[in-house]
């Protein structure tokens, strides 16, 4: 028991600082002494919610800890209605209450009513009194309420933070598995004929048919040649992204996150340099990342197409939009589309969001 004393924050301990005011009117004779003895229960139901593993006793502490603060400012003096902030201490700092439906904000909700109820039904309380009793029960709501949905948003960047670590995982593996899988189709075939003609070669030089071993060698160092140019070609694509690949990336990005994605693509990629494509693919993934991190979307809508002049990529989703334009917005985006003398341009703000982004066309020669 005394470890768990010693486990309880500072905090908790420094609020008992605030107990000397119901004492003191015991040690002054306002009060009778069996007071005191209702005080101690409180600390100790107090001290016990802290302290205690069991569901049914925390509960039960919880239940005498309302009684204390209602029975007192019902009945013995209304400055016992500061006591609510114990309860408001509980339920932010201990308890972590992380929904408004808790069944603790309920109680405690409630225990206000009852003390506001009791007072203008049964006591003749002055006007005054009772609002300034009021304007202390919406300050600590509010403070509780304001800090319980801080909490809630604090969860939903953690759980959005995880969800997008687990996206950025996946797509990690599965570009290890694209990239092993081109390289295992591309030189494993190579290596093994490698293998095969060396050891012809060695057993032709045993047999002393010298021709037949130089033209193995040949085809061996044509075979060398021709691996080369496919590793070459397999870093080449790893250092540009292509479109319909990067399409797929992030449908299934989308797709993990929880948005239903609708693609729409009218484009005949093969047409385009590979300086555009690639442009066009990173500005895609920068526009769905940014859905996935801060639109809080049900549904997306991909569209590529062509004009006689451009390369129109529009990007359009349900979630929360921009609340307002300072023209510093996409940035990133803009900066990409720049660089070919294209534009972004934002279609819509909000129901739906629609992002337009315009690339200068060029056929691939």
């Amino acid at each position: 028991m005394l470890e768990r004393l010693k486990s309880i924050h500072y905090m908790f301990w420094a609020s008992l600082i605030f107990m000397v005011f119901p004492i003191l009117p015991v040690v002054t004779g306002w009060l009778s002494a069996w007071h005191l003895l209702i005080d101690i229960l409180f600390v100790v139901a107090y001290l016990g919610i802290l302290t205690t593993k069991s569901q049914r006793l925390s509960w039960l502490y919880w239940g005498l800890m309302l009684t204390y603060v209602v029975g007192n400012t019902a009945f013995v003096a209304v400055n016992y209605i500061w006591f609510f902030f114990y309860l408001s201490n509980l339920l932010i700092y201990h308890f972590r209450v992380r929904s408004l439906r808790s069944l603790h904000v309920w109680t405690f909700l409630l225990a206000q009513v009852l003390v506001v109820g009791q007072l203008m039904m049964f006591q003749s309380v002055e006007t005054e009194a009772v609002a300034f009793e009021l304007g202390i029960l919406t300050f600590v709501d509010l403070m509780t309420l304001g800090l319980v949905r801080i909490r809630i948003v604090e969860d939903l960047k953690e759980a959005q933070a995880k969800q997008n670590a687990q996206i950025n995982l996946l797509l990690a593996e599965n570009e290890r598995s694209r990239i092993g899988q081109d390289l295992h189709d591309s030189l494993g075939h190579t290596f093994a004929m490698l293998s095969v003609k060396t050891d012809l070669a060695l057993q032709l030089f045993q047999m002393q048919a010298y021709p037949q071993v130089e033209k193995e060698l040949k085809e061996i160092h044509q075979i060398s040649k021709d691996s080369m140019n496919e590793v070459r070609t397999i870093v080449e694509n790893l250092k540009s992204r292509t479109l319909v690949s990067e399409l797929e990336t992030v449908k299934k990005m989308l797709e993990i996150a929880g948005i239903e994605v609708e693609v729409d693509n009218q484009l005949d990629k093969a047409s385009l340099t590979q300086d555009v494509e690639s442009t066009a693919a990173m500005i895609l993934l920068e526009l769905a990342t940014n859905i996935i991190k801060h639109a809080r979307a049900e549904k997306a809508y991909l569209k590529l197409e062509r004009t006689d002049q451009e390369l129109v990529l529009t990007v359009r989703d349900d979630g929360k939009g921009f609340a307002t334009v300072k023209g510093n917005e996409l940035h990133t985006v803009r900066d990409r589309a720049a660089a070919f003398s294209g534009q972004v341009e934002l279609v819509s703000l909000k129901d739906p969001t629609e992002v337009r982004v315009h690339l200068p066309y060029k056929e691939r020669k």
